[in-house]
């Protein structure tokens, strides 16, 4: 699989942890998602770019005061 695909899979993947309704433990769900993009990183699978767009998905939910 190529990078590019393997990145869109990626970010599908984050958009759909992003948009699930809440419930306990998602908090903790979405950081051990980011602590596994730093491992992607780090592994060179993916780009410091790519990682921050999926962080971005990902912690744009706890961006805002409402979030649980």
């Amino acid at each position: 699989m190529d990078n590019s695909t393997y990145f869109e899979r990626l970010v599908a993947s984050a958009r759909m942890i992003a948009h699930h309704a809440h419930y306990p433990g998602k908090r903790q769900a979405v950081e051990q998602c980011v602590e596994d993009t730093d491992d992607l990183l780090l592994d060179g699978r993916i780009t410091t770019e790519q990682r921050d767009a999926i962080c971005g998905i990902l912690l744009g939910l706890y961006s805002h005061a409402h979030a649980a």
